[in-house]
């Protein structure tokens, strides 16, 4: 059990770290690229998306390692046993998805438990990243507003 709980801090605390560095490169160090605001907008939000991706992939690591190393677990249900199979896992869990047609027994149950709570967070931050930045970057004044017609008497 011990081991589980070091796993699941190490996976949280990875996957914020990464995700609070690309946050930070994207609302920092991107600046100095010189693109339009729509495009800007669009990096951001591939960015985020990467991101995310790379933390699903490091947690479909962790359950490989877990399940065919450490052997804290198995899946039931459909088979898992190529990279693939472990990634789609991953995803399903990290978005809260849950489809149930591949499940975690053993430890591997707290470790999806975890991901799914750090994604949860993770998503919500990017989203809120996103429209942090399209509410400095989109223009909006066009379309927020309609313009105001003067009559005269």
């Amino acid at each position: 059990m011990l081991m589980v709980i070091l796993i699941v801090v190490v996976l949280a605390s990875a996957t914020s770290l990464f995700h609070f560095s690309v946050l930070r490169w994207l609302s920092g160090g991107m600046g100095r690229i010189p693109m339009s605001p729509e495009i800007r907008t669009l990096a951001i939000v591939m960015a985020a998306m990467a991101a995310h991706v790379v933390e699903i992939v490091l947690y479909a690591t962790a359950y490989w390692v877990s399940e065919q190393v450490l052997a804290l677990g198995r899946f039931g249900g459909l088979a898992v046993e190529r990279p693939l199979d472990y990634l789609y896992f991953s995803a399903v869990t990290y978005t809260s998805l849950g489809l149930g047609d591949v499940f975690p027994g053993g430890h591997l149950r707290f470790i999806a438990g975890i991901e799914a709570l750090n994604g949860l967070l993770l998503i919500a931050w990017s989203g809120s990243f996103i429209y942090l930045a399209m509410g400095r970057l989109w223009p909006w004044e066009n379309c927020a507003e309609p313009p105001r017609v003067m009559r005269r008497s």
